[in-house]
């Protein structure tokens, strides 16, 4: 489970970070910054953590490995606290 975790918030971060101004779908960053409401920017491509929910979730039953229900929430809350790891040591 350990390895899914740390293959969904790696996805989730590179996700988030090509979407950043000036990489290959930054493009698509602006346009949804000018068009989606500010409150939904985080989930949607401002935040890699927040991020993992919703991404997270989608990556999790398109791979195709074991399902459960109780690992979905596990691996996307531990992908979560990756990420924030992350964030924590880039700064």
């Amino acid at each position: 489970m350990i390895e899914q975790i740390i293959i969904i918030a790696l996805l989730v971060l590179s996700i988030h970070y090509t979407m950043q101004p000036d990489e290959i779908f930054g493009k698509l960053g602006d346009l949804l910054e000018d068009h989606l409401p500010d409150k939904i920017h985080p989930a949607v491509y401002a935040c890699n953590v927040c991020m993992c929910p919703w991404y997270g979730s989608v990556l999790y039953w398109s791979i195709p490995w074991h399902h459960e229900l109780w690992q979905w929430l596990v691996v996307v809350i531990g992908a979560m606290g990756i990420n924030i790891i992350i964030n924590k040591w880039s700064r």
